[in-house]
């Protein structure tokens, strides 16, 4: 049996990694203001002090779901042939003039000015194994058809 071992762009790790580095810093400040004053107050107090714990919980969770994804081994590739999860697309939409990046990828990999596309969007699932020069199209929540160029595939 084949096991398939997933891999990041640099992009993609780099942009994981920003991501940890923010919910640890999240997880300090909640953690520091979980710790009930004293040891007394009313219940508004302590209850504060259980969505703050609930809070942390949230955050561990996806802190070791990130610790994990960057356990992947980082693949430095030259121009990628085919979008995949992970990859840096550059598009150009037929209603737009303008040139557009974005990460293919989970919430969690998005990083200051890169917009992500999730794999599972109608956008993300029509760009997973296009090329360079494909002019896609998909539909949008609103039922109305949209036409895509992606342009680029960076990693």
């Amino acid at each position: 049996m084949t096991m398939i071992v997933p891999s990041l762009s640099p992009s993609a790790h780099a942009a994981l990694a920003a991501r940890l580095e923010d919910l640890q810093a999240q997880r300090t400040q909640t953690a520091i203001e979980s710790i009930p004053p004293g040891g007394s107050g009313d219940a508004a107090d302590h209850a504060g002090n259980v969505e703050a714990l609930i809070r942390l919980g949230e955050l561990d969770a996806r802190i070791a779901a990130l610790q994990v994804q960057l356990q992947a081994p980082i693949t430095e590739a030259p121009a990628a042939q085919v979008a995949e999860i992970g990859s840096l697309v550059t598009l150009r939409f037929s209603d737009d003039d303008e040139d557009q990046q974005f990460l293919i990828g989970l919430v969690e990999q998005a990083a200051p000015g890169v917009e992500v596309i999730t794999p599972t969007s109608p956008l993300g699932a029509v760009l997973l194994g296009a090329q360079p020069g494909d002019e896609l199209t998909y539909r949008v929540a609103s039922g109305a058809s949209m036409t895509v160029t992606l342009l680029e595939i960076a990693g």
